[in-house]
């Protein structure tokens, strides 16, 4: 089951209209600043690392701050963690290469 559908099951959990396409946030179960973040489904990248998509909007102010893709505690633009996907397979071609004997 995904977060999606257990937010959707939680009494007072619900996916707004306003949630970016990504968000399985269960909005309405907590007060203020925490129900303003949106979050994607979480990405195991690493043991005990897990990457996502979030992103706040401020529904008094409509500010928006991100998306962001934080990798474990480290919150990274989202060229920022392209480039880093992108060095992360170059890294992986790199080794796929010939072994001198």
């Amino acid at each position: 089951m995904t977060d999606t559908e257990r937010a959707r099951e939680r009494p007072g959990g619900r996916v707004r209209r306003s949630c970016p396409h990504w968000c399985v946030s269960g909005h309405g179960v907590h007060r203020g600043e925490e129900d303003w973040l949106h979050q994607g489904e979480p990405l195991m990248v690493a043991r005990g690392v897990v990457a996502r998509l979030c992103m706040s909007v401020n529904p008094d102010t409509g500010a928006v701050d991100g998306p962001y893709v934080l990798v474990g505690t480290t919150e990274h633009t989202l060229s920022e963690a392209e480039a880093l996907g992108a060095a992360l397979v170059a890294l992986a071609r790199t080794g796929t290469g010939p072994t001198p004997p």
